[in-house]
């Protein structure tokens, strides 16, 4: 298992428990990522990091930023079209762009 998919498996399993300290340690963690994007705008370990991040501190429009990223950068990866869909759908109750991203994750995942 890779870098990526050990940090999407954490997004994944993480819970909506953060504390005020978690909160303070994403900020915090976010300023650097931040830095670290700019020397490097193709990297996206560092993005998926950020939307991790994001995650923590529920920025909803942030992670939709990350992710569509991480689709330009790297549009043979099913992840973040599955988590765009599931954010529209869930976060956003917007189903018909929900349902947009999860096609092209479909079209990703059979075309394997």
């Amino acid at each position: 298992m890779g870098l990526l998919d050990k940090i999407k498996k954490s997004i994944e399993l993480k819970q909506s428990t953060s504390n005020p300290e978690s909160i303070k340690n994403a900020e915090n963690k976010i300023i650097q990522l931040k830095k670290q994007f700019e020397q490097n705008p193709d990297n996206c370990t560092i993005l998926t990091k950020l939307y991790t991040c994001y995650v923590e501190i529920s920025n909803t429009e942030k992670k939709i930023e990350c992710l569509k990223k991480i689709s330009t950068l790297s549009p043979g990866d099913f992840y973040p079209f599955q988590q765009l869909a599931d954010i529209y759908l869930n976060e956003l109750d917007d189903v018909p762009q929900a349902q947009l991203y999860q096609n092209r994750a479909n079209e990703i995942k059979n075309s394997f």
